[in-house]
């Protein structure tokens, strides 16, 4: 979809509610108010809040992997930006993996990862995802594993530094890839 002032408006509207709010309560109405745009507005860009948060953070992940093409580049722009955004990310958490948010989460990642396969990278992820039998499942096990670091992560308190994340993000990608 061809990004238009309204789609960033509507992005802006959602990362700034989820400052303060869990996504699962946030309605479309409020999501409209915040942007300053009209319902009718929303519906001709978006299904739900859901199609919503699946640009936004695809177009935020886009953001932060554009300008790398390593493995240590992205899972640092990942950690960096998390470490910045701890409250949308945790807003974002859904409070049991049971919730359906866990599973839009996953959906969402996995496909941004089968996008990146289509580029050209040194990234031992998309290289890895070019050259498997199944490149759906691989962006299904390697989006869980993120997501597991991410809410093992948070479930610290961001305690641990970020360069030890890192490092076994790094380790655990690199073991899931070969």
């Amino acid at each position: 979809m061809r990004v238009t002032r309204t789609v960033r408006d509507f992005e802006n509207a959602l990362l700034t509610l989820l400052e303060k709010n869990s996504f699962e309560h946030l309605t479309v109405d409020q999501i409209c108010k915040e942007a300053l745009l009209h319902r009718s507005s929303f519906y001709r860009y978006f299904s739900d809040k859901y199609d919503l948060l699946e640009q936004t953070l695809n177009a935020q992940i886009n953001k932060l992997t554009e300008n790398t093409d390593s493995e240590d580049d992205i899972i640092k722009q990942l950690l960096s930006y998390i470490e910045k955004h701890k409250e949308i990310i945790r807003h974002l958490a859904p409070n049991s993996a049971r919730s359906s948010l866990y599973t839009e989460i996953l959906n969402i990642l996995s496909q941004v990862l089968l996008e990146r396969r289509n580029i050209e990278a040194n990234d031992p992820i998309v290289i890895a995802l070019q050259k498997s039998d199944n490149p759906e499942m691989l962006a299904y096990v390697l989006s869980g594993a993120i997501i597991g670091t991410f809410y093992w992560w948070q479930g610290n308190n961001y305690d641990v530094p970020t360069e030890d994340v890192v490092k076994f993000a790094r380790s655990a990608t690199r073991s899931l890839t070969n």
